[in-house]
């Protein structure tokens, strides 16, 4: 049940943040105190909307007073929305979810709620989340588009198990269907298999392509009482539009199976690149055992092995957080922001306003302190489209932390 929010002080966090740059709560290092909360907003009708939010159970912490007792976890949500520019708060709310079990614990918890939002306007939802047990809090802004009909928030997808999809990348030969309370006739299905390179160093003058000139031919999908589906191709991404004369629509990303995750061991190698000479690197890829040849690598850069296991687990787990945070029409360790978080790690500070994204690495007082400026990209198939402001004086730094990576050591800015 969701009953009215009167707190005063996340009231007055959200509304002290409407105007200037915010805190982003990325949640960088992939561990068991960090939460990484999904959401979705979906559009029913006219004045009707409704949020889906999941979050991963090994992200909170399971707690029990005694030894008789289930362990159990508590998850307090709360939010408001606006309408757009902070100009009006429409609706505020918070409720808290239980979840308790004595041998096994779901995977994930979830809920939805509805909440009402007129067509033709634009908004956002100021959610914070907290982990009770562990008092540990997590905040987002997710933007509310009731404007354009063709925006993913009008069109709800489902795996073939029915389960709600969050994610816009999928496995190849996966059906998905898609429905919609809006669009009811047609959608074109356009597929794309662009190979982008990954990002250049920060101080290079060359940047990434924002997005795919040219297109393959479109084919066209019909609903059947509100709903289709739809199979991946083996490779590419797919742009849905109402349209092909326009630039709206949403987009699914096939990049390879089990993405984000690198399950497959070439997966391994590729991420390599941002640290390895081109001599290296052709090595590895000409080894017949991709596996062995990644860890002979890294056995190489270790003064143990122990060492070894070390790097290998934060560069990799730091490669699949990029992906799941970055993905856009690249993979998320190709972005600029996927290759600042890889090299470099975590940021000290985050904030964002709507266009601009400046990443604090270290103290003020700290000569090697770092200040990454990202603006977003106009893109068709994204707008998770980030672009870094390159600069000559990071030259320096970038080889001092890749030179400490090739050295044995994970760079950490202090």
């Amino acid at each position: 049940m969701i009953k009215p929010l009167y707190i005063f002080s996340l009231l007055v966090f959200f509304l002290s943040s409407c105007n200037v740059s915010k805190p982003t709560n990325y949640s960088f290092e992939a561990t068991k105190n960090s939460l990484h909360p999904q959401f979705l907003v979906y559009h029913h009708s006219n004045d009707l909307s409704e949020l889906y939010f999941k979050v991963n159970s090994e992200d909170l912490l399971y707690s029990r007073k005694n030894i008789s007792e289930p362990f159990s976890a508590q998850l307090l949500l709360e939010y408001i929305i606006y309408k757009k520019n902070y100009k009006e708060i429409l609706d505020s709310g918070s409720f808290t979810m239980m979840d308790k079990y004595l041998d096994n614990k779901k995977p994930e918890i979830d809920t939805n709620f509805h909440f009402k939002f007129l067509f033709s306007e634009l908004g956002n939802i100021d959610v914070k989340i907290t982990d009770v047990n562990r008092s540990r809090s997590y905040f987002e802004t997710i933007t509310i588009d009731k404007l354009k009909v063709s925006n993913r928030q009008f069109f709800i997808l489902k795996d073939s198990s029915e389960n709600i999809i969050f994610n816009n990348y999928f496995n190849s030969g996966q059906t998905v269907f898609i429905e919609s309370d809006f669009n009811k006739n047609n959608l074109f299905a356009t597929n794309n298999n662009t190979i982008f390179p990954l990002s250049p160093p920060p101080f290079s003058k060359s940047q990434q392509p924002i997005f795919p000139k040219k297109t393959s031919s479109s084919h066209q999908l019909s609903f059947k009482n509100n709903r289709l589906s739809f199979t991946t191709p083996e490779r590419g991404f797919i742009f849905f539009q109402l349209d092909t004369l326009t630039d709206l629509g949403f987009t699914l990303f096939n990049f390879r199976p089990n993405y984000p995750k690198l399950t497959d061991p070439r997966s391994l190698i590729a991420p390599l690149r941002y640290l390895t000479t081109n001599q290296e690197y052709n090595q590895i890829l000409a080894k017949k055992n991709p596996k062995l040849a990644v860890d002979q690598y890294w056995l190489s850069k270790a003064a143990s092995k122990e060492r070894a296991r070390t790097l290998i687990r934060t560069y990799y787990s730091r490669i699949e957080l990029a992906n799941k945070l970055f993905t856009c029409h690249l993979e998320g360790w190709k972005t600029d922001r996927g290759l600042i978080s890889v090299i470099f790690g975590a940021p000290s500070y985050v904030s964002q306003n709507k266009n601009v994204e400046i990443w604090n690495y270290g103290d003020d007082n700290n000569v090697n302190s770092l200040k990454f400026v990202f603006d977003r990209k106009v893109n068709p198939f994204s707008n998770n489209d980030f672009a870094l402001k390159r600069n000559y004086s990071f030259k320096n730094p970038w080889y001092r932390a890749v030179e400490s990576w090739r050295n044995g050591k994970v760079y950490i800015i202090q």
